[in-house]
């Protein structure tokens, strides 16, 4: 059985080893994959959006292990939840928001039927060995159990998906001569990547972001020269915006949560 790893442990410390240790002994045919161990420490929203893009590109019955857990050792809930034939595993702090809500980039999974929304989850019982590595004593032997097709009652009690800690989302919207949405991710080329649906796209546009305004879409970085903005129907099926041989957040000075909006333009403009 896949086992997905999201993390922000990094990769100098041996913590992902450790994890993974325990991982193997409980469940040695397990298959982990790292997706990333590089969320900033602490950043519930990045990972959340990480794992949002890629839950549904792995096949069902995969389990999603996520430990991204500034709270780690307080009365957060460790939990283990079902959606669209997929396991989740982590804290209760709004990592799962995105799945929960619907609200994937991707238009469509690879395999599987994601409209089956069933819904389950529960809380982790088991009695951790530390205070501080939660990943390691309560979330690693809880994937184990699942991928070894555990009984998922014996984790812990069931819990009601709807008190499961959601974050307030920024809905991109359309508008009467665009639409609007927010810089949802800034990946590791400082790409900007929106929540602006790319079908949402008109035939021409330009799009407002921060204080500038970019005039060039594009099907690629070489559509503008170095240094120069474009917009890019990313893919994750949504709007990007672009420095060719640069960094778009720092060139346009924007990060993630800034608006943007798009604006239809005429075919000459």
């Amino acid at each position: 059985m896949i086992v997905s790893l999201i993390t922000d442990f990094g990769t100098r410390d041996g913590y992902v080893g450790e994890l993974k240790g325990v991982l193997l002994e409980r469940a040695p045919d397990a298959l982990p994959v790292d997706v990333t161990h590089d969320v900033p420490p602490g950043d519930v929203l990045t990972g959340s959006w990480v794992l949002a893009r890629i839950w549904a590109r792995f096949p069902p019955g995969t389990v999603h292990l996520v430990v991204v857990d500034p709270g780690v050792g307080s009365d957060r809930r460790p939990v283990a939840v079902f959606v669209g034939g997929r396991w989740f595993v982590g804290p209760d702090n709004g990592l799962l928001t995105r799945v929960l809500e619907g609200a994937v980039p991707l238009v469509e999974p690879v395999s599987g039927d994601r409209s089956a929304r069933v819904v389950e989850a529960a809380r982790i019982g088991l009695r951790p060995l530390s205070d501080t590595f939660h990943g390691r004593d309560l979330f690693a032997p809880a994937a184990a159990h699942l991928a070894a097709a555990g009984a998922p009652e014996d984790l812990g009690p069931p819990l009601d998906v709807g008190e499961l800690v959601r974050h307030p989302l920024d809905r991109p919207r359309r508008t009467a001569d665009g639409a609007r949405g927010v810089i949802g991710y800034v990946d590791k080329f400082g790409n900007l990547i929106t929540d602006v649906p790319s079908d949402w796209l008109p035939a021409h546009y330009r799009v407002r972001v921060g204080n500038s305004e970019v005039r060039h879409p594009g099907t690629s970085f070489a559509d503008v020269a170095p240094g120069e903005a474009v917009l890019i129907r990313g893919s994750a099926g949504t709007l990007e915006v672009c420095v060719r041989e640069g960094r778009a957040d720092v060139v346009l000075g924007v990060g993630r949560g800034d608006p943007v909006q798009v604006v239809e333009a005429d075919a000459d403009a």
